[in-house]
């Protein structure tokens, strides 16, 4: 799927649940501190989505942070009962949710493959912000929205999310 393709999937399953978001294109942004540099918006959480696998199973999570807190892999991996996480692979990444590194947020759920769900993770101070942006699954366009309508995004999915300290 295209780039044009996978931002339209997520702004057209946005306006389909009457989410009301900004789109903002930009040049492409890999990292949390170019993205921090290229997209700010006031008042806005900037944050950090990373795909984890437990290192003892085959099970994924998908972890959401503020952008500048370390992940704590055994920490993030003892709230769902694993010893330790370590980053997927990024043919992992594309297999499951149909994304590249430096694309991959919570919208990415709405590409899981072959009856794969992977819960979310995500920060209590990430969970608790008022308004957030997240990549539409490419990284040259951020969606700017408020939490409240993520929970909405979330729930229409029924994904499983587990806030973590």
């Amino acid at each position: 799927m295209c780039a044009t393709e996978q931002i339209t999937k997520v702004t057209s399953y946005l306006d389909a649940l009457g989410v009301n978001y900004r789109l903002l294109r930009h040049e492409a942004v890999v990292t949390t501190e170019q993205s921090r540099q290229v997209v700010h918006v006031e008042g806005c959480m900037s944050c950090k989505s990373l795909y984890v696998k437990d290192k003892k199973s085959d099970n994924c999570f998908l972890a959401v942070l503020p952008f500048d807190k370390r992940a704590d892999m055994r920490g993030l991996a003892s709230y769902v009962g694993c010893a330790k996480f370590e980053f997927a692979t990024e043919q992992r990444l594309w297999q499951d949710l149909g994304v590249h590194r430096g694309s991959v947020s919570p919208f990415a759920f709405l590409n899981e493959r072959n009856g794969h769900s992977a819960p979310l993770l995500v920060d209590a101070a990430v969970w608790n912000c008022n308004k957030i942006k997240l990549h539409p699954c490419d990284n040259t366009a951020t969606v700017v929205l408020d939490m409240a309508d993520l929970k909405r995004f979330l729930s229409s999915l029924g994904k499983q999310v587990i806030v973590v300290e």
